[in-house]
């Protein structure tokens, strides 16, 4: 009885799921394998604010990704576009507002509000709203981690985490795969991502009657 009791505590203690050995890992192993677990997810759920170096503040992504598929918002101060990416073609859909603050108030009353497939040069801005591109974008934040890696619980599921010198921490699933759960760039100070829903059912298609830029030129 008395065996069986300590074996019944010591799954209460970790929850009852084993590790994926994250936390006997060097700090490089973490980002290396966190990148490559993201790299590999079916789908995933992005929230994010980063450093906007265009404009004083932050820019703030709400994003759902899909293989080379992405849906979501993006909030620049008061001015949210909307954005829907699918494979190589990419729309979104602003206010008026946001024409204007990109200086295109002429065109807000053709486009305000209405979804817009951007020609190529105009949809390169956003050509790293993938799955491999946001893999890719963290890859050199976490290619720096160093030093101490520690297990600590994050919203209620077990991580290991991992930072550099530089100020990036890296926060990665110790479950499971071992995928990306939070990643603060310089201390939080150039931003923050976190990472949820992975594997998620998701279907994006591009929204119907979007006027299509590259014609109106």
């Amino acid at each position: 009885m008395a065996v069986v009791a300590a074996m019944v505590l010591a799954l209460a203690a970790c929850g009852g799921e084993e590790t994926n050995g994250l936390q006997d890992a060097s700090a490089a192993e973490v980002g290396t394998r966190s990148v490559e677990a993201l790299n590999s997810a079916g789908s995933v759920h992005v929230v994010g604010t980063a450093q906007d170096p265009s404009a004083e503040g932050s820019t703030r992504y709400d994003l759902v990704l899909s293989g080379s598929s992405a849906r979501g918002t993006i909030t620049s101060g008061s001015v949210v576009t909307e954005i829907v990416k699918v494979a190589d073609d990419t729309y979104t859909k602003g206010s008026r507002a946001y024409y204007e603050s990109i200086g295109e108030g002429d065109a807000a009353d053709l486009l305000a509000d209405k979804w817009v497939r951007l020609p190529a040069e105009d949809a390169e801005q956003y050509r790293l709203f993938t799955i491999e591109g946001f893999a890719m974008a963290i890859g050199e934040y976490v290619a720096a981690l160093d030093g101490k890696v520690t297990t600590e619980d994050l919203a209620g599921r077990q991580a290991v985490a991992a930072g550099s010198a530089e100020g990036t921490r890296l926060w990665a699933a110790n479950t499971g795969d071992p995928v990306p759960l939070r990643l603060d760039m310089l201390n939080g100070e150039q931003g923050r991502m976190e990472f949820s829903d992975y594997g998620a059912k998701v279907s994006i298609t591009a929204p119907a009657g979007a006027v299509d830029l590259a014609s109106l030129s």
